[in-house]
């Protein structure tokens, strides 16, 4: 008996994109709305005018819908949130990188960073972007002591995140271009710092500075 395949029509596959596409950009203009509160499953579906069934068909779970979110932010809006290279010495490039494409989506970035809507996708997010941050410093880093490891880590962090471009951005006034070349060069000092001398990330006593 010959099996039959089911046939698949691209125009009904579009439907479904464009949808998902919908649902997507309705996320985003939640997160870059300062008055809303919480991104929930049902406001997503109203902002979309989509049921709540069709948001669930694409997404089952609240979480698959940030995660999708994210992705899709990253590769579509060019703002890196949890695309870190694989080695420590990509960090400056990177940095430079990133400040440009949040000049290029600053309303989005800004309400990312201000917005209670956008918390629950930070903290997402932060998960995976510090766990390729981690991996890529571990060549540094590896040898040093917990506390040493996480006092390097937490410092070259900062300077590729969001908040030290809107901290550049708002209280110096550099442009994303600007911003990210005093980064890149900071990040580029620390981590020549810690390959030259790895002590130097250890805490001085009173007794070792007399």
């Amino acid at each position: 008996m010959k099996e039959t395949r089911a046939y698949e029509s691209p125009l009904r596959a579009e439907q479904m994109e464009q949808t998902r596409l919908r649902i997507l950009d309705a996320v985003t203009n939640l997160v870059a709305d300062p008055t809303t509160g919480e991104v929930t499953i049902p406001l997503v579906a109203q902002c979309a005018r989509v049921s709540l069934r069709t948001v669930y068909r694409h997404f089952p779970t609240r979480e698959a819908l940030f995660d999708a979110w994210a992705e899709w932010v990253d590769e579509n809006l060019r703002i890196h949130l949890h695309s870190y290279p694989d080695k420590a010495d990509r960090l400056a490039d990177f940095a430079v990188e990133l400040y440009r494409s949040y000049d290029k989506s600053a309303q989005l970035v800004k309400a990312m960073l201000n917005s209670r809507a956008a918390r629950t996708v930070r903290e997402r997010t932060r998960r995976t972007r510090q766990r390729q941050f981690q991996r890529a410093m571990s060549e540094l880093t590896d040898d040093l002591e917990p506390e040493e490891r996480l006092r390097a880590s937490a410092v070259l962090y900062l300077l590729v995140s969001a908040p030290a471009w809107q901290a550049m951005r708002e209280q110096w006034s550099l442009d994303g271009n600007e911003a990210g070349k005093a980064a890149a060069w900071a990040v580029r000092v620390l981590v020549d710092e810690l390959r030259r001398n790895p002590d130097s990330v250890r805490e001085i006593t009173e007794e070792e500075r007399t």
